[in-house]
């Protein structure tokens, strides 16, 4: 796949890149989904899945009564301020400065990197100029595409074109080009093992994007947390990146959502409201209490 035919793509899936997944059709009635009484307005929190297919819908209807109910949706960043111009410039911010990818990351990861990427049908190629980082990125969203799950089924892309649709206003909490430096201040050591991360056994994978479906449907936001615990882990700067310094910027936008007069929903990335950190604990931290819905609990 070339670099540029996925740059959108990458724009609309980066974060939770690596915990995307497909699921059952079958819904609990517990929901990925949280309600904070504001002192005027509702503001609701939804942990969303980036990539999805056709067949994951229709949305449960917790999901779609929250939708209903928001004058207005806030994103990770907002899709509609982002033309394709301007990704490709920010993208292609991110190759290597004299280097290839092998010498980045060493002759050896990079031979272990080709054996892996044989195996799963990527060619390293087209990813030579970039950082590791960003090669881990693009590897990621191929092999999901290959497994025919697409952004453009995702939750913010599907909601994003319905708010158009109905006249609601689309905000987001950070840029781009802020989503991707906090990417690129990670260290050789943490970039070289999320690349060859990236290219593990596809059975793996698989199962791993099973579990984090499952428990997505059923809200289980335990097995989410058990997971970000692990990337916490085995990563650490690399969780840092992803999750803990963002939550924190979202923090102080999303206490003052709720001293607005109209009601929000939020949508990030479901690991984000899962496990030590999260953007829920943290709001805890500062007095705000979010209830977790169900089907029944959104019927208004």
């Amino acid at each position: 796949m070339a670099i540029g035919k996925s740059v959108n793509r990458l724009v609309r899936g980066i974060a939770l890149a690596t915990l995307c997944a497909a699921g059952s059709s079958a819904y609990a009635d517990l929901l990925p989904l949280w309600e904070i009484q504001g002192s005027g307005n509702r503001v609701y929190l939804l942990g969303s899945v980036h990539f999805l297919r056709p067949s994951d819908y229709p949305l449960p209807a917790g999901i779609e009564a929250a939708y209903a109910d928001a004058d207005e949706l806030v994103m990770e960043i907002d899709l509609d301020d982002l033309d394709s111009t301007e990704a490709q410039t920010i993208t292609s911010r991110m190759a290597i400065d004299g280097d290839d990818l092998p010498t980045s990351i060493g002759a050896k990861a990079y031979a272990e990197a080709q054996a892996l990427a044989a195996t799963v049908g990527i060619d390293l190629q087209p990813l030579m100029p970039f950082e590791p980082w960003f090669a881990a990125l693009m590897i990621t969203q191929i092999r999901m595409l290959q497994m025919g799950f697409d952004p453009a089924w995702g939750i913010e892309t599907q909601l994003g074109e319905r708010a158009d649709h109905d006249g609601k206003p689309i905000s987001g909490l950070e840029t781009l080009a802020g989503q991707l430096a906090f990417m690129d201040t990670l260290d050789a050591d943490t970039q070289r093992l999320f690349l060859l991360e990236s290219l593990k056994d596809e059975a793996e994978t698989e199962d791993e994007m099973q579990t984090v479906m499952s428990a997505w449907h059923s809200g289980d936001m335990e097995v989410l947390a058990e997971l970000q615990s692990k990337l916490m882990r085995d990563a650490p700067r690399l969780g840092d990146a992803l999750f803990t310094r963002r939550n924190r910027n979202w923090v102080p936008q999303i206490i003052e959502l709720t001293k607005q007069n109209k009601n929000y929903l939020v949508i990030v990335g479901a690991m984000h409201l899962a496990g030590e950190g999260s953007v829920l604990e943290l709001l805890a931290e500062k007095g705000i209490r979010a209830k977790q819905l169900s089907d029944e609990r959104t019927e208004r």
